[in-house]
């Protein structure tokens, strides 16, 4: 049996917007350059475009994911570490996300990848370890709900067992 994985679809409405910008100024070049087809023209290249810039996603981070729905959760600690990794360095990357990945998630990858390393420790018995990443990524990213919620439980679970 699985684990009840939190997924989060928040959307950055701004990075929306930027897609859907984007998309129309493909498509106006597209009918520019090739009149009638250029609908369709722009709707495969802006489809192609997305497709290549999704490759900057780490593979670490998809081999979590991954990892996290087989309840491989010591696998997936040592995956979202090195997402975690990657995005520390390439901060920019992760922080213009609408443009450099087209990706209109309002939560970054690096705070993805926190937030599921806590809920991998919490999920092998780490309840200190995923209490103390929760509280670090409180201070990073004050309006983070999944860690606000998960730390009020882990608090609520620990006042209740003493």
């Amino acid at each position: 049996m699985s684990a009840n994985v939190p997924i989060v679809r928040s959307v950055s409405w701004p990075a929306v917007l930027i897609l859907i910008v984007f998309w129309m100024v493909l498509v106006v070049a597209s009918l520019f350059l090739f009149q009638l087809e250029g609908m369709m023209v722009a709707s495969v290249l802006f489809f192609i475009l997305v497709t290549a810039l999704q490759q900057l996603i780490p593979k670490s981070h998809k081999k979590g994911m991954k990892a996290v729905k087989q309840n491989n959760f010591n696998g997936a600690i040592e995956y979202f570490k090195q997402s975690v990794d990657f995005f520390t360095k390439k901060e920019w990357l992760d922080k213009y996300r609408a443009v450099t990945m087209f990706s209109a998630s309002k939560m970054s990858y690096r705070e993805m990848a926190l937030c599921n390393i806590a809920f991998c420790y919490s999920q092998t018995g780490q309840a200190e370890k995923a209490k103390v990443l929760y509280e670090e990524i409180l201070e990073k990213y004050p309006d983070n709900g999944i860690a606000y919620y998960a730390l009020n439980s882990i608090n609520t679970f620990s006042n209740q067992a003493d």
